[in-house]
Parts: C-alpha cells; structure tokens; sequence
C-alpha cells in the first residue's frame, strides 16, 4: 500500500526489473489457487455472471414500463448495467490470467469482485424500487414483470457470487519460491 501511495496508480511497475537475456522480468508476489477449486469456483462465477448479465440485459431488449421516460428507474438501472458488464469483465480477466496470477492482477480482479457484485444487486434493488414507485404512482406498461425477475435473478446471482470465497481460494507464493 505505501508503494501505491508513494508512486501512485502504476505502483506495480517497480515489480519489474530489467535483464539483459529477457527484457523485463516480473519479480514481484505471485497468488496461486489449487486447480481443481480454481476451475470449480471460476464455473461457479461464471454461472452466477451469465445470470446476472443476462437479467439486466433482457429487460434492455423489451419495452420495459419505467425505462422509457423515467429517471428514478433509468438511472439504477443504467448503474446496475454497467456494474454487470464491468463483472464480467473482471471475470474474464481473472480466467484469463492463468494460475498463478500477478499481484497487481489479483488486486484488480478477484479483490475487487465481490464489492462490485453487491454494488450490481444494490442497483438491482433499486431498479426493483424505482419500478415499484412507477408502477405505484400511476404507471403502466408491458415488461414490468420481466423487469422485477431480472431483478430477483440478481439478487440470487449476486447472493451466489458474494457467497463464494474468490479471495480466499488464492494463496500468496513470494517470487523466490516460483
């Protein structure tokens, strides 16, 4: 942390050195998880992610009571999205990235990940009030049901991906014993 402080966010590039034979080579901790739960967890996020992506998107495709003119609902639900795509991006980063991963890419993704999935059911949560409220106050429209079961399936999605230990199934190898 005092080396993120000190050289602000591209911190992580004093973990490179320089070498004649190779260029720059990485030198810094390295966070490695047994195969067998990585591959477990990462099918357990991906099903929770494909769930919760697809809940916020479907209700996109229809004509959605409240998304058409209503700030109160546009607004979480636009926040809610982009939480979910950022979700799934991170995922992607994190199966990507191999085993074992970079310091730096562990905390830009598995540490970063269960917050993100509680800020996507807090947008998801207040869509869900925001149709509520519209649909209370006069409102009407065709895709409110829809709407109100994307939201529940993301809070399900997000309940499974808050669940699952991302963090805690990597373990901290220092570079000298890689």
């Amino acid at each position: 942390m005092a080396r993120q402080k000190k050289w602000g966010k591209n911190g992580y590039l004093q973990d490179f050195k320089g070498n004649r034979e190779e260029g720059y080579v990485y030198t810094g901790a390295w966070w490695q998880a047994p195969e067998p739960l990585r591959k477990q967890l990462l099918a357990k996020l991906w099903a929770g992610q494909a769930t919760g992506l697809l809940s916020v998107l479907v209700p996109g495709f229809f004509t959605t009571a409240g998304l058409q003119n209503t700030f109160y609902v546009i607004l979480p639900y636009v926040f809610w999205l982009i939480c979910d795509c950022y979700l799934t991006y991170l995922l992607g980063s994190l199966t990507f990235a191999g085993n074992p991963i970079r310091d730096y890419v562990f905390r830009r993704t598995a540490a970063r990940f269960r917050p993100l999935a509680g800020a996507a059911f807090v947008g998801a949560v207040l869509t869900a009030l925001g149709l509520s409220l519209f649909l209370l106050s006069g409102g009407g429209g065709k895709g409110a049901g829809i709407c109100l079961a994307g939201c529940a399936l993301q809070g399900m999605s997000s309940f499974l991906i808050i669940k699952c230990d991302i963090v805690g199934a990597w373990i901290k190898v220092p570079p000298k014993e890689r």
